[in-house]
């Protein structure tokens, strides 16, 4: 394998792998529990330091923390002004190490106005870890 396609897979399929308990406990239990949410956030933040180790990003891993302190401390007030559940929270937060601010804005817009129009069709509670997986694995991937 090439090292360029490794570098094309590697993160999604990471993504994939560490999201995946958190998907499967949300459909299953419409939950989103603290440790499934600690492996997201641990395996964004092993990723950061592979990818940063092997000389694969240009990020410094100072400003990736930076990034990641930020970003919960925003979600922090946002939760408590607008009350998000907190198990939406603590997956937004969990996500923060796999994308930089851009794409983590694209993220979020796209897969909370996904569950929004999910949930507005049926009429019910949709969860929202599938809608934040599919289009996070679509912008890690491009």
């Amino acid at each position: 394998m090439h090292l360029d396609t490794l570098l094309l897979t590697l993160k999604p399929a990471g993504f994939l792998l560490a999201i995946l308990p958190l998907m499967i406990d949300n459909l299953h239990t419409g939950r989103a529990t603290n440790l499934n949410n600690f492996i997201l956030l641990f395996g964004g933040i092993l990723m950061l330091v592979l990818y940063r180790t092997m000389g694969w990003s240009d990020r410094s891993l100072l400003v990736s923390g930076g990034w990641i302190i930020a970003g919960i401390a925003v979600l922090f007030l946002v939760h408590g002004m607008i009350g998000i559940p907190s198990g939406v929270a603590k997956t937004l937060m969990a996500l923060l190490p796999w994308f930089t601010v851009e794409s983590y804005l694209v993220l979020i817009t796209a897969g909370l106005l996904a569950t929004a129009l999910i949930g507005f069709i049926t009429r019910r509670d949709a969860p929202a870890v599938p809608s934040l997986m599919f289009a996070g694995v679509v912008i890690l991937s491009l």
